[in-house]
Order: structure tokens, then C-alpha cells, then sequence
């Protein structure tokens, strides 16, 4: 098996701990091997949203931003809120915000900062949605040990 690319591993682990620090909240779950997320949750999904439950944010990382001695990573959390509520995605953006931003070391973060947020509209069957876009300076390991 041919190596991998060298950031590859670095952003699927990012990912997962973004979705397991967001998994700590209450009523939030991450539970990427099941059992299926109940509709009281807000489920927390590794790079898209699947269709259940309505309440949903889905992790992705994008276009690493790489300097010497200084890893950062830009990341996009997909929210959709609950049917027919035109505020829920926007609770659950703040949620968000609260847990996240300006989160000082921890995890192996060094700091995450929100850098935009778009909404999106509702989708099909009334799904308010909108994104969210963090910066996350990731934590020098070398330096900590």
C-alpha cells in the first residue's frame, strides 16, 4: 500500500476529536459506530449530514494552512436544525460558538477562533441550515512533551 499523503491522518484526526469534544455536550452525541442517533439528539456526523435526525452538525476540515513550526486548519461545522423551526439551527450555531471559540489548549488544540458563518437556508422538508467556519491552531506536541 502506497504512504499516505502526510496530512491525511493529521485531518481525520482533527476531525474526530472536534466531533468528540462537540460529543461532551449535552444532548449532543457522537456515536460514529452506532446505535442509530435518537431524534431527541443532536447528532454529530463525520464530514456530512445524513438525512436523520433533523438536529445534525457535520465536521469537515478544509484547505490546511501549513507554516513552519505551526500547524492551522480551517473547519467547517454544517448545522441543520429541527423541522419547521426557523431559529433551532441558530441555538445550535451558538451552542457551537460557546463550546468553541477562543478554546484555549486542550485535546491537543492549541486555540480555535471563528473566522465566519453563512446561513443557508432550509432545506427540503424545512431544515433551517447555516455553517460555521473555525480557524484551530493545532498544539506543538514536540514543544508540550
Amino acid at each position: 500500500m502506497a504512504d499516505a499523503p502526510a496530512n491525511l491522518t493529521l485531518d481525520v484526526e482533527l476531525t474526530t476529536r472536534l466531533a468528540e469534544i462537540l460529543g461532551r455536550v449535552p444532548t449532543f452525541a457522537w456515536r460514529p459506530q452506532g446505535p442509530a442517533y435518537q431524534s431527541s439528539e443532536v447528532a454529530i456526523f463525520y464530514g456530512r449530514i445524513l438525512d436523520t435526525p433533523d438536529r445534525a452538525i457535520a465536521v469537515r476540515v478544509y484547505s490546511p494552512v501549513d507554516e513552519p513550526h505551526l500547524s492551522r486548519r480551517r473547519v467547517q461545522f454544517h448545522v441543520r436544525g429541527r423541522r419547521d423551526d426557523i431559529a433551532d439551527a441558530d441555538r445550535l450555531a451558538d451552542v457551537l460558538f460557546l463550546v468553541l471559540d477562543n478554546r484555549l489548549r486542550g485535546d491537543g488544540i492549541a486555540s480555535i477562533t471563528r473566522t465566519s458563518s453563512s446561513q443557508l437556508g432550509a432545506d427540503k422538508t424545512g431544515r433551517e441550515e447555516r455553517t460555521e467556519n473555525y480557524l484551530i491552531t493545532l498544539d506543538n506536541l514536540e514543544a508540550s512533551s
